[in-house]
C-alpha cells in the first residue's frame, strides 16, 4: 500500500476547501500552483464549478486525483482563515501536517451566524436595495417584510436537497404573489421594485460577473459552466415571477392595476441604506465582524465610484470606475493588512453586479417585448464586462500579493 505524500494530501484538501468556499477558478489554480512550487512539487490543477483535478509529478508519470466538489456558499471567514494557515506555513510556523490539521478544523467550523441572524440580514438587504433602486418608504417596508419571508424559506430549503433545487423558483413566485397582494391593500405601492428588491440576494449577478472574469482570464470551461448556471438561476427566478403573476390573475382581489410610481426619498437616505447594507452583507457572506469597517469602506468606495462613473461615462460604463476603485482598495488592503482582498471586493461588487438588469431583460422577454429584452440583456452583459475590466485593470495597477 503506497503512502500518500503529506504535501500532496494537503494541497488536495486545500483545493477542495478553497473551491467549496467560493474562490473563482483563476484564483484557485493560481494559489494551488504557487503553493505546490513553495512545497517543492511539480503540479498542475484544473478547476470547474463541480470538480477539481490535481496532477503531481513529471508528465508521463503523474499522480492524478479527482475531487468531486459541490459549489457551496461564499464563506469569507473560512477564506480568511485559510489565508492565515497558508501564510503561517510559508513562514515555517507550521509543518505541512499541522497546516492540514488546522485546515480540517476550519472546514468543520460552524457558521458564525445562526439562521435567525441570516434571515434578518436578508430582510435588511432587501429593504436597502429598494432604497438604492429609488423606491419610496412604502416599497422599502414591504421589501423588508418580503425579504424576511424569503429568508425564512431559504433556511427551510437548506434542510432538503430536493426542496433546495426549487427554492429560487418558489421564492420568486411567493414574492410576486405577496407583492401583488400588498399592492392591492396599499394602492400607492409600486410592485415592480418590491419584487426585485425582495429577491435581490437570489439574483445571480455576482455569479455572472465571476463567470465573465473566468472567461476573461482564459478559464473557458469553468467560466462557461458558471455562466450557464447563472442563466439557469435567472430562468428559475423569472419563471417564478411569471407564474406568480399568472396565478394573481385568477384572484380578483389581485387584479393587475396600472403600475404606480414610487415616491422617492431624500438623497441623504442613501447613507443609512449603505450603513445597514454593510452588516447585512457581512452576515450573508459569513465575514468576521472585525472585517466590518473594511467591508463598509469597500461598499462606499464601489458605490461612490459607480455613481461618479455614471455621471462621467454613462450607466453602462459607470460600473467600470466603481470596480476599479473597489479592486484597488481591496488589493491595498491585502498588501497592507495581509488579508485576502476578496473580503473587501466581493461585498462591494454586490452594489454593482448586473443581476437586476438581467432580471428586467427576462421580464421583457416573457412579456414578448423582444427589443427591450435584448437591449436589457446586452446592457447586463456590458455591465458585467466593465466590472471584470475594472478588476483586471486594478490588478495591473496594484498587483495583489501571492495569496488567496
Amino acid at each position: 500500500m503506497s503512502v500518500v505524500d503529506p504535501r500532496i494530501d494537503f494541497l488536495i484538501a486545500l483545493g477542495r476547501s478553497l473551491h467549496e468556499n467560493g474562490i473563482p477558478a483563476h484564483r484557485l489554480e493560481e494559489t494551488l500552483g504557487v503553493a505546490a512550487g513553495r512545497l517543492g512539487l511539480r503540479a498542475e490543477f484544473f478547476s470547474t464549478p463541480t470538480s477539481l483535478i490535481s496532477a503531481f509529478g513529471e508528465p508521463g508519470s503523474q499522480q492524478t486525483a479527482l475531487s468531486r466538489v459541490t459549489p457551496g456558499e461564499l464563506r469569507l471567514d473560512r477564506i480568511a482563515a485559510l489565508d492565515e494557515i497558508v501564510e503561517a506555513l510559508w513562514r515555517h510556523e507550521l509543518t505541512v501536517e499541522q497546516a492540514h490539521a488546522r485546515l480540517r478544523a476550519v472546514d468543520a467550523a460552524p457558521s458564525p451566524y445562526g439562521p435567525a441572524l441570516t434571515v434578518a440580514a436578508l430582510a435588511v438587504a432587501s429593504g436597502a436595495a429598494a432604497r438604492v433602486f429609488g423606491a419610496g418608504l412604502a416599497e422599502i417596508i414591504v421589501s423588508t417584510f418580503l425579504g424576511l419571508i424569503i429568508g425564512g424559506m431559504g433556511v427551510l430549503a437548506q434542510r432538503s436537497l430536493t426542496v433546495g433545487r426549487v427554492y429560487e423558483f418558489a421564492a420568486a413566485m411567493t414574492a410576486t404573489l405577496l407583492a401583488l397582494a400588498a399592492g392591492a391593500l396599499w394602492p400607492p405601492l409600486a410592485v415592480a421594485p418590491v419584487i426585485v428588491s425582495s429577491i435581490i440576494v437570489l439574483l445571480p449577478g455576482l455569479t455572472l460577473t465571476v463567470a465573465l472574469n473566468e472567461l476573461a482570464t482564459g478559464h473557458l470551461v469553468s467560466g462557461t459552466a458558471r455562466l450557464t448556471g447563472s442563466l439557469m438561476t435567472l430562468l428559475k427566478l423569472g419563471l417564478g415571477v411569471g407564474l406568480g403573476q399568472q396565478l394573481a390573475t385568477l384572484l380578483p382581489a389581485l387584479a393587475v392595476r396600472p403600475e404606480a410610481a414610487p415616491t422617492p426619498l431624500p438623497e441623504w437616505t442613501l447613507v443609512p441604506a449603505l450603513l445597514l447594507t454593510t452588516p447585512a452583507l457581512a452576515v450573508l457572506f459569513r465575514a468576521h465582524w472585525r472585517e466590518l469597517p473594511w467591508i463598509l469602506a469597500g461598499v462606499v468606495t464601489a458605490f461612490g465610484g459607480a455613481r461618479l462613473g455614471v455621471h462621467l461615462m454613462g450607466p453602462a460604463l459607470g460600473a467600470l470606475l466603481g470596480a476599479l476603485l473597489a479592486g484597488l482598495v481591496g488589493n491595498l488592503y491585502e498588501r497592507r493588512g495581509r488579508r485576502p482582498a476578496v473580503v473587501m471586493i466581493l461585498p462591494s461588487l454586490i452594489m454593482l453586479v448586473p443581476g437586476a438588469i438581467g432580471y428586467r431583460s427576462l421580464s421583457f422577454l416573457m412579456e414578448r417585448n423582444i427589443v427591450a429584452g435584448i437591449d436589457s440583456a446586452v446592457t447586463a452583459l456590458l455591465v458585467g464586462v466593465t466590472l471584470v475590466a475594472g478588476l483586471l485593470l486594478a490588478n495591473v495597477l496594484l498587483p495583489p500579493r501571492n495569496a488567496l
